[in-house]
């Protein structure tokens, strides 16, 4: 009785260590398995982001190259004047002024399109697309700034100059539009919004529709733009102050719910 009783507790303290070496194996192969997974999914996100940042850089190289351009024709001027220098200032004044708008528009588009993507680490096909399309206006935009430089302007011109730029901040509004709608596209903390685009795209239509109604003020209704910021900030004082209201609201009637 008493071996076989030995026997048995060997046997069993035997399986008792197979158990545990098979479960060590296990939770090895498993570790393993989710480290493995862990690394591809990182390894794929970080190709994603390493994706998404070469193409912005590809765009950002565009919007510096289609600036660099709107002072070519102001350099021309050099080659076919023979006066002095306040003289090309004041023959030419109006190819300067468009010069200077046209940089102060395209700065500041591309500097909306900054602000929007700074956090953005991915992109979906609403996103690339937008991009895009916005780039594309930007590229154009040194056609209609050639006209506005042109001795004889007429609606027309002053149309397509200014709707370019309605056009180019319609893309962004729809690039934030894309962000917002899907914010996995973003870092973790980051909350994507579009107050910024929306104003901006709201101020040219209104400067289009301004310059091209009332022809005297020709393209002074784009100094609009200096106003976004603040009516960025108003805009956001007056959408937080609503969301307050909504979630005091909320939170009464939910109490009145309880008590009733």
């Amino acid at each position: 009785m008493g071996s076989a009783t030995v026997k048995r507790s060997n046997e069993f303290d035997s399986l008792i260590v197979c158990f545990r070496i098979r479960a060590s194996v296990k939770w090895r192969r498993r570790s393993v398995s989710c480290c493995e997974a862990y690394a591809s999914a990182m390894a794929e996100i970080a190709e994603r982001t390493r994706y998404f940042e070469r193409y912005v850089t590809f765009i950002d190289a565009i919007v510096a190259i289609a600036i660099t351009l709107l002072v070519l024709p102001l350099v021309e001027l050099t080659s076919d004047h023979h006066g002095t220098t306040s003289e090309l200032l004041r023959d030419h004044a109006a190819q300067f002024y468009s010069f200077a708008l046209s940089f102060l528009v395209i700065f500041r588009l591309w500097w909306s399109q900054h602000r929007l993507l700074r956090f953005v680490v991915d992109g979906d096909k609403v996103v690339v697309r937008g991009l895009g399309l916005w780039v594309m206006t930007i590229v154009f935009l040194p056609f209609p700034t050639a006209l506005v430089a042109a001795p004889s302007q007429d609606l027309g011109t002053r149309a397509l100059y200014i709707g370019t730029m309605a056009a180019s901040a319609a893309c962004l509004a729809v690039v934030a539009w894309g962000l917002v709608r899907n914010p996995s596209l973003s870092e973790e903390n980051a909350k994507p919004h579009f107050t910024a685009e929306i104003v901006t795209f709201l101020i040219m239509v209104v400067a289009l529709l301004v310059s091209v109604l009332v022809p005297v003020t020709s393209y002074f209704p784009l100094f609009l733009l200096l106003l976004s910021t603040p009516i960025e900030k108003l805009w956001n004082r007056v959408a937080a102050k609503s969301t307050g209201a909504d979630s005091s609201f909320s939170q009464r009637e939910k109490v009145a719910r309880s008590a009733g």
